[in-house]
């Protein structure tokens, strides 16, 4: 009996080569898991995989999943701004969790994930935390997905050969979600206010909407004036070094908001340890280990931080730079009357430096 496997492909690449390669010795079951690709190219991706030759295919609609779940704990952990932009990263905890529960459901021997970006080791690590005796097989290179558009809700990865050059330029096409500044200096900026409860978003201007809903709008609004390009080298970890180009307007302006509430609202030595945290978890979620129990400690800390990080950031975009014009808070540990106050006067050390404390500790007793 031909052993049955379920082969997860991300939407906006052409699966049709590696199908065929896993469906000479295994009878392949293709996976799409919608993570806020467009409608066509989940479609298209699915025909593909059937055309090639898996007997069928599955698509899961997990935006609402993803959004709430993944994309929450990365603007909780600051994780996604410069110099680590989590794409594609951040949605391989998520595919993973999907090809583990559709492989015991069908009774599937193994899983695999199409991609253009492909990371084994970072899959396998990611499977091990979900089915330890779920095996992952390797995609070849000759048969790996060249080129595409792969992008989530989060963000987009740009992956055009030419790109593999470090030294290449990025071409303005390969750009979809944000706009090339140098092109429009005329443009106006735009102005908006992003509520968050307990580091959640939950408003844009006053206005509620569920996280998906709200980053996409911010997405779409921060694209326009450029916002959130990111042409990296990175280190991979079997040590080669690596170019990575993506777009994250939403998220690259959701983090700024958030890391900068964060600032008036914990306590100086909470934020210095918070900031050690977010690298840490970063790199965890880059390095594939989601399942790791150290990730999930350090999302009980993130969790317990979280606690007063509600109130609004007011950003302003424009030339590629989301930056904040104006926070507020009523959980804020600002005070009015100290900041105002002059450098001298007969405090003693003892005092000065037990003012965080004595303010923290008031706004806690007041809630």
């Amino acid at each position: 009996m031909t052993d049955r496997i379920v082969v997860a492909c991300s939407a906006g690449v052409d699966p049709a080569a590696a199908v065929e390669h896993f469906a000479v010795d295994h009878e392949v079951l293709a996976l799409v898991v919608d993570l806020g690709g467009r409608s066509r190219e989940v479609d298209a991706v699915r025909d593909r995989m059937r055309a090639a030759g898996a007997v069928d295919a599955v698509v899961v609609d997990a935006k609402t999943e993803y959004a709430d779940r993944y994309v929450v704990a990365a603007v909780r952990a600051n994780a996604g701004g410069p110099g680590r932009p989590l794409v594609p990263a951040l949605r391989l905890p998520i595919v993973a969790d999907h090809l583990v529960r559709t492989a015991r459901q069908l009774g599937a021997v193994a899983v695999a994930h199409l991609t253009s970006a492909p990371d084994e080791v970072a899959l396998t690590t990611t499977i091990a935390g979900h089915d330890p005796d779920l095996r992952v097989l390797p995609v070849p290179t000759a048969v790996v997905p060249a080129g595409g558009t792969e992008h989530d809700v989060w963000g987009r990865v740009v992956t055009e050969p030419d790109l593999e050059d470090p030294w290449a330029a990025v071409e303005p096409a390969d750009w979809a979600r944000t706009a090339d500044v140098s092109a429009q200096p005329d443009t106006e900026p735009d102005e908006v206010t992003v509520t968050f409860e307990h580091g959640v978003p939950v408003a844009l201007d006053g206005q509620r909407f569920p996280v998906l809903r709200l980053l996409r709008e911010l997405d779409a609004l921060a694209g326009r004036h450029g916002v959130g390009r990111h042409d990296l080298v990175v280190d991979l970890l079997d040590g080669r070094k690596a170019r990575r180009v993506a777009e994250t307007p939403g998220a690259t302006a959701l983090v700024a908001a958030h890391q900068d509430l964060e600032r008036i609202t914990l306590e100086r030595e909470v934020l210095r340890c918070k900031q050690g945290v977010d690298r840490e978890w970063a790199e965890l979620v880059d390095e594939g280990r989601w399942a790791s129990g150290l990730r999930r400690a350090l999302d009980a800390f993130i969790e317990e931080t979280q606690r007063h990080v509600s109130g609004d950031v007011r950003l302003r975009l424009h030339g590629g730079v989301a930056s904040v014009t104006g926070r507020r808070s009523e959980q804020s540990l600002f005070d009015f009357e100290l900041a105002g106050a002059p450098a001298t006067g007969s405090v003693s050390f003892a005092s000065a430096r037990a003012r965080p404390t004595r303010t923290a500790t008031r706004r806690d007793r007041a809630n």
